[in-house]
C-alpha cells in the first residue's frame, strides 16, 4: 500500500513536468527543423515520460505518436547482442572462440594469417575487417536476393566475388578499433549457425516476445506498417523521402522462403535494420538497468549484461578511428561515453553507456546510467540541415538541447521511487 501511494505521488508530481517537457520538445523540434521526433525518459527502471513532435510521413501529414516505429540504425547492434548473450548464458557461444569454428570457413586477415578473429572482436569492432569499397555492393546484392544470398566468404576471403584490396586493415585483429557493419552481419550469421534458426526468428522468440515488443529487423515483419516512419533527407532545399516510404502498404514484400540458415544473415540487417518504437526500445533499456530482468522475469543473465557494459577495448588516439561525438571505450556492442561528458552535459559522476544510430537521415540515441537507473532515448527521422557537433564533444547540438530540457525538468537525474 505504501509503495502504491509513493508511485501515485510521483506520477502526480510528473504531470506538470510532462506539459513543460512537451513544450520543450515542440520548441526543439521546430528550432532544429526536424521532420519527426520521439523522446522517452527512463527513471528508476520505469518510463518516466514520453513526448512526440512532428510527422512520421510528410506526404500524408501523419504525426509521430507512441506507436511510431523507426528504422533505428546502429542501436540495432546493441539489441542484437542482448539477444545473442542468451547463447552465451546457455554455454553455446564462446566470446573468445575463433569465428571460423562457427562460420564453417577459414576467416583470417591475410596480413595476419596466424591470428584468429574472435566473437569478442566482432562485437567491439576490432576484428580488423574494414568497410572497404566492396562492402556496399555486397550489401545491396544480399538485400536484393534474400532468398538465396551469396555467402560471406565472397566478401571476406581473397578471390571472392566481392573481395577487394581494402577489405582488411593492416593492423592485427584485436589491436585497432574501426567501425564496420560487416562485423554484425557475421555475428548474425554466427547466431544462425549456433541455434539453427533464422536470425529474425531467433530475435523474436528469445527477446521480443518475452518483452512484448512488436518490432522487427525486416520491414516485412512489421504488421502495423502504417505506423512506420519514413526516413527523410534533403535535396535542393526540399525534404526527400528515402528508406521506409511505404505509404502505409507493404506492396512488394521480399521472399525469404529460400533462405538457407547460416548463409548470410546480413539480409536481416542485424547491423542497423531494427524497426521499433521509442517506447518499445525503452523496454530494452529497462532490461539492462535491471541486470537482465523485465517485470521480474529473467531474460538474460546478470553476468551477460555486465559483460556487455564492461570496457573490452580501451580507445586512444593511436588505436582507434575518430568517431567524433561518439568517441569512447567499447563494451560488447556498447559505446561507453567518455568521463568528460559527466559534469558537462550529463550529471556529475554519471557513467553513461549505450549506442547511437545514424543512417539515411535518421538520428537516434540510446544512453543510460546502469547504476543510477536513468536514461533517455531520442529518435529523429530527418533533420533538414543535418546534425551538428555540440560543445560537449559527446553529443550533437539538438541532443544537447533535449538533454538540457530533461535536466531542467528533473528527469536527468530523476527522482527515484523508494522501494
Amino acid at each position: 500500500m505504501k509503495k502504491t501511494v509513493l508511485i501515485m505521488a510521483l506520477l502526480m508530481a510528473l504531470r506538470p513536468v510532462a506539459g513543460q517537457m512537451q513544450q520543450a520538445v515542440d520548441r526543439i523540434s521546430e528550432e532544429f527543423n526536424m521532420m519527426g521526433l520521439s523522446v522517452v525518459a527512463v527513471c528508476d527502471g520505469r518510463i518516466a515520460g514520453e513526448w512526440y513532435a512532428g510527422l512520421r510521413d510528410y506526404d500524408r501529414n501523419l504525426p509521430v505518436n507512441e506507436n511510431t516505429k523507426y528504422r533505428i540504425a546502429s542501436i540495432s547492434k546493441f539489441v542484437m547482442t542482448t539477444a545473442m548473450m542468451k547463447l552465451y548464458d546457455q554455454k553455446r557461444l564462446d566470446l573468445d572462440e575463433d569465428v571460423s569454428t562457427y562460420l564453417g570457413f577459414n576467416l583470417r586477415n591475410p596480413n595476419h594469417p596466424d591470428t584468429p578473429i574472435t566473437v569478442r572482436m566482432l562485437l567491439t569492432h576490432t576484428s580488423s575487417i574494414n568497410e572497404g569499397d566492396s562492402y556496399d555492393p555486397f550489401l545491396m546484392a544480399s538485400y536484393n536476393n534474400v532468398s538465396n544470398p551469396m555467402p560471406f566468404s565472397e566478401l571476406l576471403v581473397p578471390g571472392g566475388k566481392y573481395y577487394s584490396s581494402d577489405t582488411w586493415r593492416k593492423e592485427a585483429p584485436g589491436e585497432y578499433f574501426t567501425y564496420c557493419n560487416a562485423n554484425f552481419g557475421l555475428a548474425g550469421t554466427i547466431i544462425e549457425k549456433i541455434c539453427g534458426q533464422r536470425f529474425e526468428e531467433f530475435i523474436q522468440q528469445s527477446l521480443f516476445v518475452p518483452l512484448g515488443i512488436s518490432g522487427s529487423y525486416i520491414s516485412e515483419g512489421i504488421t502495423d506498417i502504417n505506423n512506420l516512419a519514413v526516413i527523410y533527407g534533403t535535396e535542393n532545399g526540399m525534404w526527400v523521402p528515402g528508406t521506409d516510404n511505404y505509404k502505409g502498404v507493404m506492396s512488394a514484400p521480399r521472399d525469404f522462403s529460400g533462405y538457407r540458415t547460416g548463409t548470410n544473415a546480413i539480409v536481416f540487417s542485424p547491423q542497423g535494420g531494427l524497426r521499433i518504437s521509442a517506447k518499445e526500445l525503452a523496454r530494452i533499456m529497462i532490461l539492462h538497468m535491471n541486470n537482465g530482468k523485465y517485470n521480474g522475469e529473467r531474460i538474460v543473465s546478470r553476468k551477460s549484461v555486465r559483460l556487455m557494459h564492461r570496457a573490452h577495448f580501451i580507445s586512444t588516439n593511436a588505436n582507434s578511428d575518430d568517431e567524433g561525438v561518439r568517441r569512447g571505450n567499447r563494451g560488447l556492442s556498447v559505446q561507453i561515453l567518455p568521463s568528460a561528458a559527466a559534469g558537462g552535459i550529463l550529471p556529475k559522476r554519471s557513467h553513461f553507456l549505450g549506442h547511437s544510430g545514424s543512417a539515411y537521415g535518421l538520428q537516434s540515441a540510446f544512453y543510460f546510467d546502469p547504476k543510477e537507473k536513468y536514461g533517455f532515448i531520442f529518435i529523429v527521422n530527418g533533420i533538414f540541415d543535418g546534425p551538428k557537433a555540440g560543445p560537449s564533444g559527446a553529443f550533437y547540438t539538438f541532443e544537447e538541447a533535449l538533454i538540457n530540457a530533461l535536466r531542467e525538468n528533473n528527469l536527468l537525474p530523476c527522482k527515484k521511487i523508494r522501494r
